[in-house]
């Protein structure tokens, strides 16, 4: 059924974006996590900040469609097993963002990770995971994935499926190690805070401690203001 949805609601691919100035900041923190919080404070701090919200609200469904793609590059795989996901491919939708949160970050953590080598880290999380666990629970399954007119909107307007197709099919689903494609209730409820866990360290793994910051909303703007007198210095 999904395979025939996106050929009905296949719309025109968008210009790329272009990036003039360079990637700052990825946050790479799951949603839940303090993500709006994050969002709104670099925003103050000057960068300009691409949330997930931003995917949302994109007024050219086709960037959406863009992000569904790169998620179903990501997580549905390829014959060889791969993931290629480039610079190009992120600036073509990121365009002159200098700071990345949420789904657009997280969902591709390492490649974004590797497409950015000079861009400073943030491992914004929730240290109390069971408090993680019961807000992702709520925003992700009883206000999205079991609302049944979502499910028939979806099936109905072009904009709407492509964030499902993003979001559910190839974005959470795949993230939380669902084993019913149909649901991400499984997955999120039975592996949701081991996969957090993971998917912390292997941001760890992956990050020298130099370009990581570790940051809870509790801990406040200090060390945020920190990554600005950075982004500065680099400006200069």
């Amino acid at each position: 059924m999904d395979y025939v949805l996106e050929k009905i609601f296949t719309v025109p691919t968008p210009p790329p974006r272009v990036r003039t100035n360079p990637m700052k900041v990825i946050c790479l923190g799951p949603s839940r996590s303090g993500t709006e919080s994050l969002s709104i404070a670099l925003k103050m701090l000057g960068f300009q900040t691409y949330h997930g919200f931003d995917i949302i609200y994109e007024e050219n469904v086709g960037y959406i469609q863009e992000w569904a793609k790169l998620a179903k590059r990501k997580y549905a795989g390829t014959p060889d097993g791969d993931v290629r996901i480039s610079t190009a491919d992120f600036d073509t939708v990121l365009g002159n963002s200098d700071a990345v949160i949420d789904i657009g970050a997280y969902f591709f953590a390492e490649e974004i990770i590797k497409a950015y080598p000079d861009a400073k880290i943030v491992l914004n999380l929730r240290r109390d995971l069971d408090a993680w666990h019961r807000s992702a629970i709520n925003a992700l399954l009883r206000d999205v994935d079991d609302r049944w007119l979502i499910h028939i909107l979806r099936r109905l307007n072009a904009e709407i499926f492509w964030l499902w197709q993003l979001c559910q099919v190839y974005g959470f689903r795949p993230f939380f190690r669902s084993p019913n494609q149909g649901s991400l209730r499984h997955g999120l409820v039975c592996n949701g805070k081991w996969v957090y866990r993971d998917h912390c360290n292997m941001v760890r793994g992956l990050v020298p401690k130099e370009r990581l910051l570790e940051w809870a909303v509790e801990d406040g703007w200090e060390p945020l203001c920190k990554v600005s007198c950075d982004r500065t210095k680099d400006k200069g």
